[in-house]
């Protein structure tokens, strides 16, 4: 726009003496300058003998300012974006570890499966699988998220109809580094069949018989 533009005497070493705006090198206001009828815009100051310069003057644009407040949001806004990206790259993992690698349950009975978070972030359960349908569970919403250092739980059930024993595994999926957890489970659907194991292969039995 016009009131951004502001001029410069170049007046310099003429007859007339130098002109008191160039001897300065100053700037002069768009609104302190003559316009002729070339177009041409006119010093309006006066040389060191007192005489008007009336020298035709150079146009310049001065840089605009710059916008602080913008620079200033702009860059609060690329520190923030490479502070979330160095955590999403470089934040650490979390790490799933069960203690207990097998166990065995009767029909209808259920237990508590401890699960521990080795890892620096949340560990998030997201659904444990089953070799056998006869086995089921269920992942609260306390349990869904382990912070790191601490453990969850993890209920498992045999169902109270099985007819047979199975031997199957449970696997828990979560975001755990590395590969899913798996552990051995057996459904003992016959337990008197143990103790009638037990009763014919018993050397004190034996002995009692005879």
């Amino acid at each position: 726009m016009a009131a951004d533009v502001v001029y410069r005497c170049t007046n310099t070493g003429g007859p007339d003496g130098d002109c008191e705006h160039a001897a300065c090198n100053e700037d002069i206001p768009a609104s302190l300058v003559t316009i002729d009828d070339n177009g041409d815009a006119i010093c309006p100051g006066k040389t060191v003998f007192d005489e008007p310069c009336g020298a035709i003057l150079e146009e310049i644009i001065p840089p605009k300012k710059l916008p602080w407040m913008a620079i200033s949001i702009s860059s609060i806004t690329v520190i923030v974006v490479a502070v979330a990206m160095w955590l999403f790259l470089f934040r650490g993992d979390a790490l799933l570890r069960v203690d207990q690698t097998s166990f065995i349950l009767s029909p209808g009975q259920s237990t508590k499966v401890e699960v521990f978070n080795d890892g620096e972030v949340n560990l998030q359960l997201d659904n444990v699988e089953f070799s056998s349908d006869k086995f089921s569970t269920e992942i609260t919403d306390d349990n869904s998220a382990i912070a790191p250092g601490e453990s969850g739980y993890v209920r498992v059930k045999f169902s109270e109809n099985a007819q047979d024993s199975i031997k199957g595994s449970m696997t828990i999926h979560s975001n755990s580094a590395g590969e899913p957890v798996s552990i051995e489970i057996i459904g003992n659907a016959k337990p008197w069949r143990v103790a009638e194991k037990l009763n014919s292969t018993s050397t004190i039995l034996v002995k009692e018989k005879g």
